[in-house]
């Protein structure tokens, strides 16, 4: 049991560090974003994050009041 504890936290500590290393050789240490709004490819496609999607649709009641009849 030890052994195989052993073995994880070994595994954990590689993948942190390697990690780490990733974050430090990126310019400004930072990561695209990965929200869909953020994607050029969703947004030529129409495919919008699910909070712009709401926003859009409170704006447009007509289509809501289509849904409703």
């Amino acid at each position: 049991m030890a052994k195989i504890f052993l073995s994880v936290l070994v595994l954990l500590a590689i993948g942190m560090a390697l990690f780490c290393i990733n974050i430090l050789l990126r310019k400004n240490g930072t990561f695209r974003s990965q929200d869909v709004g953020a994607s050029k490819a969703m947004r030529d496609r129409g495919i919008w994050c699910t909070r712009t999607q709401d926003k859009l649709a409170q704006k447009d009641t007509s289509s809501i009041k289509d849904m409703m009849r």
